[in-house]
C-alpha cells in the first residue's frame, strides 16, 4: 500500500463532477489510499456531495482506502493537500439560465455561453474573481500542491490566476479528448491506433494533424465527411447535443472550417460557433436557431438538473445508489485520475492542457492561456511547444484572445465601462449603446454574485 494522499475538491457541490471523480478513484485501487476533502460554500449542496460520496465508498467497501470529509472553509482544508481541483460555478444553473435568457433578449444567440460572447463574459464576471481569491489561498497555504482547474471560462480563468497570483495552474477540459475519440470513430479504428497534434484555446482548439499507425489519416476522414455532407441530412442530427456515433452533420461548421484550413476545431460546433458570431446572424444555423432548437441550452440545463436530483435522492437514501456509475466515465473529470496516475508513476502520458503560453505557440501572447499537449510527469505537467500551427489559424486564435484581458480587468476591478468594451471587442454586439444596455441588464440581474459591481 502506498502512502495516503490528499485531494481537495473546491466546488464539490457540483455533485456530477464529485460523483465522477469518486467513481474513478474508487476504481483506481493501484493508486493507494486517499483522503478526499470536499469544499463548498453552499451547505445543502455540500451535504448532498458528502453523503453521496460516503454511499459510494460504502457500496464498494473501500473505506480502508478512501475517506471523505466536507467543509465550507477552504482555508482549513488546503494545508497538506497533494492535489487541488477547482470546479466552481458561481450562481450554478440558475445564473447560467439567466445569462441565456438575457443575451437572447438582446439578440445574441448562444448555445452554451460559458466561454465567450456576453454569456461567457457574464460568467467570467462572477467566477474569475472568486478563483483568483482561491488561488491566493492556495499560494499561501498549499504552494507545493498540483493545482487543476475545471471552471469556465477556462481561458480567462487560467490567465487571471497566473497573472494575479503567479501560481502554476493547469486547466483541464474533456473537449479535445472527446473529439480525438470521435475522429477515430469516423474512420472506424481503435482510438489507441491514432495520434493527434493540436493547439488552440479552450473550446477552439485546432487538431491539425491526425494519424493512423503513424500515417496521415485525414484522407480517410475527408472521404467519409464529404460523402455524408453531400447527402440530405437528417434534421435530427443537426444541432443535437447527445449522440452515440458521430456523423459529419453533427458538426457541419467545424467541417466547413476543416475544408478551408485543414484542421478540425474541437470541441465541435456546439462550442466553436460562438467564436464566429459574424457567421450566424440572428443565431441561424443550418435551418435551426442556436440555443433554441440547435444545441438547446434549456435542454442541457434540464438534463443537468435531473441528474442532480437523482443523485440527491440517492445521497439521502430515498432511492438505491445507481451502481452503473462505476462502469463508465464520460464526464468532465474523466482524464483527471489518468493524469494523477501518470504523475505518480512518471509514465509520461500526454493530455490536452490549458497553460500559460510563454512562447509555446508562436504568434500568440505570452500571457494568454493556450490549449496544447502536456506530458504528465513526476514533476508535474510539462507542456509541449507547438511551433507549426499555421499562420491563418494562429491569426484566428489571436483575434479571439483580444477581448480576454479586457474582460478579466473588468471583472477584477468591477468596471462597468470595461464590461461594455469587452462585449464589443468580443464581437457579439458592435453597437456601443446596444452593448451598454446588455451589460447593464446582465450586471443588474447577477448583482448578488458581483460584489465588485455593487
Amino acid at each position: 500500500m502506498t502512502e495516503s494522499r490528499t485531494l481537495v475538491l473546491i466546488g464539490a457541490g457540483s455533485a456530477v463532477f464529485t460523483r465522477g471523480l469518486l467513481a474513478d478513484l474508487i476504481g483506481a485501487d493501484d493508486l493507494g489510499a486517499w483522503q478526499i476533502r470536499l469544499v463548498d460554500t453552499d451547505p445543502v449542496a455540500l451535504d448532498v456531495a458528502v453523503r453521496l460520496a460516503e454511499a459510494m465508498i460504502a457500496s464498494r467497501d473501500v473505506s480502508h482506502r478512501i475517506s471523505v470529509r466536507g467543509s465550507g472553509d477552504r482555508r482549513a482544508e488546503l494545508p497538506g493537500a497533494d492535489f487541488i481541483v477547482t470546479c466552481v460555478g458561481v450562481g450554478g444553473r440558475p445564473a447560467w439560465q439567466l445569462d441565456h435568457e438575457i443575451v437572447q433578449r438582446h439578440g445574441v444567440f448562444q448555445p452554451v455561453g460559458d466561454s465567450i460572447l456576453p454569456g461567457g463574459i457574464s460568467r467570467l464576471l462572477r467566477t474569475t474573481p472568486v478563483l483568483v481569491e482561491i488561488a491566493h489561498d492556495i499560494a499561501e497555504l498549499a504552494p507545493e500542491a498540483l493545482y487543476f482547474n475545471y471552471s469556465n471560462p477556462m481561458t480567462a480563468n487560467i490567465q487571471a490566476i497566473s497573472s494575479e497570483t503567479g501560481l502554476d495552474v493547469v486547466g483541464l477540459c474533456h473537449g479535445v479528448h472527446h473529439i480525438q475519440r470521435e475522429l477515430a470513430q469516423l474512420i472506424d479504428v481503435p482510438f489507441e491506433r491514432t495520434s493527434t497534434l493540436y493547439a488552440g484555446i479552450n473550446h477552439l482548439t485546432f487538431i491539425y494533424d491526425f494519424r493512423l499507425d503513424g500515417a496521415d489519416a485525414w484522407p480517410l476522414v475527408r472521404e467519409r465527411v464529404e460523402r455524408e455532407l453531400a447527402e440530405q441530412p437528417d434534421t435530427a442530427e443537426i444541432g443535437t447535443i447527445f449522440y452515440d456515433s458521430p456523423s459529419a452533420w453533427h458538426n457541419p461548421f467545424a467541417w466547413e472550417l476543416f475544408s478551408r484550413y485543414g484542421a478540425f476545431a474541437a470541441a465541435g460546433d456546439r462550442h466553436v460557433v460562438e467564436f464566429f458570431p459574424e457567421r450566424f446572424a440572428n443565431g441561424e444555423y443550418y435551418g435551426k436557431t442556436l440555443g433554441i432548437d440547435a444545441f438547446s441550452l434549456p435542454e442541457i440545463l434540464e438534463w443537468g438538473e435531473n441528474r442532480y436530483q437523482a443523485m440527491r435522492r440517492q445521497a439521502l437514501g430515498e432511492e438505491p445508489l445507481d451502481t452503473s456509475i462505476f462502469d463508465r466515465s464520460g464526464g468532465e473529470q474523466e482524464q483527471l485520475i489518468a493524469i494523477i496516475r501518470s504523475i505518480l508513476t512518471d509514465s509520461r502520458e500526454t493530455f490536452s492542457c490549458n497553460v500559460i503560453n510563454n512562447g509555446l505557440v508562436p504568434g500568440l501572447p505570452d500571457g494568454a492561456a493556450v490549449e496544447i499537449p502536456g506530458i504528465a510527469t513526476a514533476r508535474g505537467i510539462r507542456p509541449q511547444a507547438v511551433p507549426d500551427l499555421s499562420a491563418p489559424l494562429t491569426a484566428i486564435l489571436a483575434r479571439r484572445l483580444s477581448s480576454v484581458s479586457i474582460a478579466v480587468e473588468a471583472a477584477l476591478r468591477g468596471d462597468r465601462g470595461l464590461v461594455v468594451e469587452a462585449i464589443i471587442a468580443d464581437g457579439g454586439l458592435t453597437d456601443a449603446d446596444a452593448a451598454a444596455a446588455l451589460a447593464d441588464d446582465l450586471i443588474e440581474a447577477q448583482l448578488e454574485h458581483l460584489p465588485r459591481f455593487r
